[in-house]
């Protein structure tokens, strides 16, 4: 209990820490403008620019972005993405270690804790994984802008579709764990001195 509590902390107090760090970096760094989009309507990721509107994420602007901003992309590979990781870390762990936790509680429809450990683990560790890729490849072509290509963002947008997927339903799993913890097994009936009157 103890370690879900830990990580649950951690993966609350971390993107307060991460904001602070990407400040310094400008409004594209400050916005993780590689991980969410910035727009809710198409084209939904862009490259947030210092004072106007920004352009839409592609190949050749973001390696555009980087030539212009170097200290900027350095300080998103180097100081954000560091931080991410475990976010990512933290997050995940806790969303693998409170679902296999609260397995052991729910005995409604069936008991659950009789199914093998690595099916609560499963959505979680995907996203770990498809988060992680995800950093991989944004610290890969912010330090090594020759790396950006249509194929590279293709890839990317994939990670970070999956990643939101996964997460999303990671949480979705943990909240329905621990809503079904709280049915009973059964209803209790009439107690015998209830019915002798």
């Amino acid at each position: 209990m103890r370690l879900i509590i830990l990580l649950g902390t951690l993966a609350i107090a971390l993107p307060f820490i991460i904001s602070g760090v990407a400040i310094p970096f400008g409004n594209a760094v400050s916005g993780r403008f590689l991980e969410r989009p910035t727009h809710d309507r198409p084209p939904r990721y862009t490259i947030p620019l210092e004072t106007e509107a920004g352009k839409p994420l592609d190949a050749t602007s973001l390696t555009d972005w980087i030539s212009k901003n170097g200290d900027f992309a350095k300080g998103y590979a180097t100081r954000v993405i560091p931080l991410d990781v475990l976010y990512l870390l933290f997050l995940g762990g806790f969303l693998a270690v409170a679902s296999t936790t609260l397995v052991g509680s729910v005995r409604w429809p069936i008991p659950l804790s009789g199914f093998p450990t690595w099916i609560w683990w499963l959505l979680p560790v995907v996203y770990i994984v498809c988060d992680f890729a995800e950093d991989a490849v944004i610290f890969t072509m912010l330090r090594w802008p020759s790396t950006i290509q249509g194929g590279t963002m293709d890839g990317l947008a994939i990670l970070r579709a999956t990643k939101i997927v996964t997460v999303t339903l990671s949480m979705v799993q943990v909240l329905l764990l621990c809503l079904a913890s709280y049915i009973p097994v059964s209803c209790p009936g009439p107690s015998p001195a209830a019915e002798g009157r």
